[in-house]
């Protein structure tokens, strides 16, 4: 059986992503995509706009030090969203961050829309991004 279209979208996003390829990244994102991370860390908070987004992006390899991978588990979609697991590693001033979180994306005439981050271990990530 043929993957779903918005799996497709999507894996194609994180090939993008890992390969730093961002204008094929911008190419599969809305202009109006919003990101949506969890917590209270340095990276936390409501990323409104394809523009914003991309800063988000940049703010996980700069405070890295371009360490941030988000390896995919598994893709599930259906017609108006994909939701992915993925493992998350990056290391920063001597810590390590290694879990696991769901990226439930929204999808509008093929381009990602707006995405919602569940880490599984929010306090984790929170010291980690602090």
């Amino acid at each position: 059986m043929a993957e779903h279209p918005n799996a497709v979208l999507m894996r194609r996003a994180y090939d993008a992503f890992g390969s730093s390829d961002l204008d094929a990244l911008r190419d599969l994102m809305a202009e109006d995509a919003e990101w949506h991370e969890p917590g209270t860390s340095l990276i936390a908070g409501d990323y409104v706009g394809r523009d914003q987004v991309f800063e988000f992006f940049g703010k996980l390899f700069n405070l890295s030090g371009g360490t941030f991978k988000a390896e995919v588990i598994d893709i599930l979609a259906d017609d108006d969203r994909a939701v992915a697991i993925q493992h998350s590693t990056a290391a920063r001033n001597g810590k390590t961050l290694d879990t696991r979180d769901v990226v439930v994306t929204e999808i509008r005439d093929g381009k990602l829309l707006n995405t919602q981050l569940f880490a599984a271990d929010e306090r984790q990530e929170d010291t980690f991004w602090s």
